[in-house]
């Protein structure tokens, strides 16, 4: 019996007639990469993948296609206005199945998370469930450094589920604690295809970093500017243990320093800011 078949079997219904439906929601952009492995290892066992992509120009949405009818591909770039969490809730909105399991195109269920996937929807006492991620940094497994602290609502209730917030998602359930359950099966997050690639996304993170310092008002200045890249550093590789990592962990760890030292002196400008117009009309008095 393959893999497959073994989480086909798993996904009966509880004795009562009825199988809960279960549906893959995800967002795309130029995915060509990941996006076959990512179908092909659900196709199999799900009742539906929706990918609401974010205007991709490589071959993302031939691939979609050819995954046949279980695949629906919803090209819908993002506004100006527009985050991570619109588009995972237009996906939410686009799906028919009873339970979801949002995840990355970058993302792989091992067997076992699969089979524990397929029982927990069919628990009539949750509406949600927890799982941690296995993730991986510069294509190795990652146990400390924070790498191991994600434990998020990422499978759920269709009805009772959507997203916040802007390039790290809030993930919102209506529903009580109690009927929140936790999956013991560890997700394995592939992410970044190069550490330039990690430079890339750091980037494209910077302006919500940036937004949540402003948000709790935070001053930037000599003192800042040098102690929190000092204390991210500490915290990621002694206290949350990266330097278990080897170099990986190190070079992780100097990454999020940096990333933190790239918000505070965005926030520094943007707090002390000198207008061009203000250097034209000096150089003009110079003249």
């Amino acid at each position: 019996m393959t893999n497959q078949e073994s989480i086909a079997e798993t996904g009966v219904d509880s004795g009562e007639g009825h199988r809960p439906t279960l549906g893959v929601v995800a967002i795309s952009y130029n995915e060509e990469q990941d996006l076959p492995r990512f179908i092909e290892h659900l196709l199999p066992w799900v009742d539906e993948i929706i990918i609401v992509d974010d205007g991709s120009t490589d071959r993302t949405a031939e691939i979609a296609a050819a995954g046949g009818e279980k695949v629906k591909f919803i090209v819908a770039p993002r506004e100006k206005d527009e985050f991570y969490s619109h588009q995972r809730n237009k996906g939410i909105a686009a799906a028919n199945s009873e339970w979801l399991l949002h995840m990355d195109i970058d993302e792989r269920l091992p067997t076992e998370l699969a089979k524990e996937v397929c029982l927990a929807i069919q628990d009539p006492n949750k509406d949600g469930f927890r799982y941690r991620r296995l993730n991986y940094f510069l294509h190795r497994p990652m146990r400390g450094g924070s790498w191991q602290d994600w434990n998020q609502i990422h499978l759920a209730r269709r009805s009772k589920f959507h997203f916040e917030g802007m390039f790290h998602e809030t993930c919102c359930l209506d529903a009580a604690e109690g009927r929140v359950g936790q999956l013991t099966t560890r997700m394995h997050h592939l992410n970044d295809c190069s550490f330039f690639d990690r430079l890339r996304k750091s980037n494209q993170y910077l302006e919500e970093v940036v937004e949540g310092l402003k948000s709790r008002g935070c001053r930037a200045g000599y003192f800042s500017l040098l102690w929190a890249p000092s204390k991210e550093f500490v915290k990621k590789y002694f206290f949350k243990l990266g330097f278990r990592d080897g170099v990986p962990g190190l070079i992780s760890a100097i990454h999020s320093a940096t990333a933190i030292f790239r918000a505070y002196a965005v926030l520094w400008e943007q707090q002390n800011q000198i207008d061009r117009a203000h250097l034209e009309a000096q150089f003009a008095n110079d003249e």
